[in-house]
Parts: C-alpha cells; sequence; structure tokens
C-alpha cells in the first residue's frame, strides 16, 4: 500500500512538472517579439504591377481601356503614397514593423519607384499591411518635406489641404471637361481623411517564408478600374474632376483602397 502511495505521488510530481514545463513554454512563445533588426540592407523586394479589369490586363499608360460602366479611357498618370509596412503571422500573433518607416511613392510612369526594397525579419509571414497616404502629421511638417515627399514631386497642393495621397488622371470622350479627368485624392483631417491602413491576404497556400541570408520577392497587382466603382458610382461622363479634400474625395479613397492584391510570393534560399 506505501509503495502505491509512493508511485502515486512521483508520477504526480512528474505530471505537475510537465505541466509547469508546457506552461514556461507556452509563456515565453506569447512573450516572442523581433528584438534585432536585420542584418541586410534589404532581403524583401515589393514589386508593384498596375492592371485593369480583374487583375486580368496590364495597364499601360497611354493605352485605352474601358471601366465598369463602360466608358473608354485613357491613363496617363496613376501613382499613390505608401509607407508603415507590418508582416504578420496570425497563427503566431507576431507582427514585424520597419523602425526605420519612410515614404514610398509608387509611380507607374517610372519603374525604378515600383520596386521597394525592406528589410524585414526572417521568419514565415501570412500577411502583409501597409497605409496608403501620408499621416496627418506630416501634411503640415515642412520638415518632412523631403524625398518621396518633396514638393517638387507633384503631389503636394499646400500646407493647409497638404498632399495628394493618390493620383489617377488621362483622358476620355466622355468627359464634359474637355475630354480629360482628374482625381487627385487628398485629405487628412478627422472629417476628410482619405488614409487608410490595406491589409493583404496572401493567395492560397502561399506564405513569405523569409531565411536569413535569403531574399524573397513579391508581386502586388494594383487595378485602375477600382477607382471608379464599388461601393461608390464615379463615372467618367458625371465626375471627371475630383481634386481636393472632401465626401467625393473619400469616396474615390474607399474605392481604391481596395484595389491591392498580392499576386504571388517567391522565396529565395
Amino acid at each position: 500500500m506505501k509503495l502505491t502511495q509512493q508511485l502515486h505521488r512521483v508520477n504526480f510530481c512528474k505530471l505537475c512538472i510537465a505541466l509547469l514545463l508546457v506552461t514556461a513554454v507556452i509563456s515565453c512563445q506569447k512573450e516572442l517579439h523581433f528584438d534585432a533588426e536585420p542584418q541586410k540592407e534589404h532581403n524583401l523586394i515589393l514589386k508593384f504591377k498596375p492592371v485593369v479589369l480583374y487583375d486580368s490586363v496590364p495597364l499601360v499608360l497611354g493605352q485605352t481601356y474601358t471601366n465598369n460602366f463602360k466608358e473608354p479611357f485613357t491613363p496617363t498618370a496613376f501613382k499613390f503614397y505608401i509607407h508603415n509596412f507590418q508582416m504578420i503571422n496570425t497563427d503566431s500573433g507576431k507582427t514585424f514593423e520597419l523602425a526605420n518607416d519612410k515614404y514610398y511613392l509608387v509611380d507607374f510612369s517610372d519603374s525604378a519607384s515600383t520596386e521597394i526594397k525592406i528589410a524585414i525579419q526572417p521568419y514565415v509571414y501570412n500577411r502583409i499591411k501597409f497605409t496608403i497616404g501620408v499621416d496627418s502629421a506630416d501634411n503640415v511638417n515642412a520638415g518632412a518635406q523631403i524625398d518621396a515627399l518633396d514638393p517638387a514631386r507633384g503631389m503636394f497642393w499646400n500646407t493647409t489641404t497638404g498632399y495628394i495621397m493618390a493620383k489617377l488622371e488621362g483622358t476620355s470622350p466622355r468627359s464634359p471637361q474637355g475630354g480629360k479627368f482628374e482625381y487627385h485624392i487628398g485629405g487628412f483631417t478627422a472629417a476628410e481623411s482619405v488614409i487608410r491602413e490595406i491589409p493583404l491576404l496572401f493567395p492560397y497556400g502561399q506564405n513569405l517564408d523569409l531565411k536569413p541570408g535569403g531574399e524573397s520577392q513579391m508581386f502586388i497587382t494594383c487595378d485602375a478600374n477600382d477607382w471608379f466603382y464599388n461601393p461608390w458610382d464615379i463615372k467618367i461622363s458625371q465626375t471627371p474632376v475630383v481634386n481636393g479634400p472632401g465626401e467625393l474625395a473619400r469616396q474615390v479613397a474607399e474605392n481604391y483602397s481596395k484595389m491591392f492584391t498580392v499576386d504571388s510570393v517567391y522565396n529565395g534560399q
């Protein structure tokens, strides 16, 4: 009887120790976070591709396409600001944010600007998130007007209305404004803000599996057709120009906030 009781005590102690170990491991996993910055100058290249018609047709500036309202349009400018990249693993709950955040102007008339090189912590990710637009404080901060935010880039109104966050312009025979359309979208105050956070899923079965010393590429499509519809109908024949903050700008921003899709991910070794 005593031997049996002793065995029960030993087994109970072993069980307690095992439970403590499991609890410690789980606790450590929850507390894991990225302490060190990646050592390479960059290990992820984001490549933005302009498209129309549900990502199926590459967009070329100067060529003519048709929107959802059967309106032909010829885009001559397509550009936008992005920043605040976050790489996410929803399984572990880990998020990596760039410590040295900066603004990028993606301009589809300049192929070099469509590739953004960043350095992130090697890990497996299944989501990406970024912000389209310029944060409210930087719209009125003269000290921020350098690099991508230089007013010479043609994306700045003034210190009152701030930056053009995104721009799509061109020609269309349906436009009553001399055959031109112009969507210069901005607004940073609480009531007029067009700043949007863009969370994106990866294609089914694809993860960003970034190995130490490796380099990966991610292709993100940007559908110009999304500027015109869903949830708001923006018809060139009725609204050929949006050039300032306000409700129309907010509607266009709500439309184009869904223009992004992660098309594919390529993991290097």
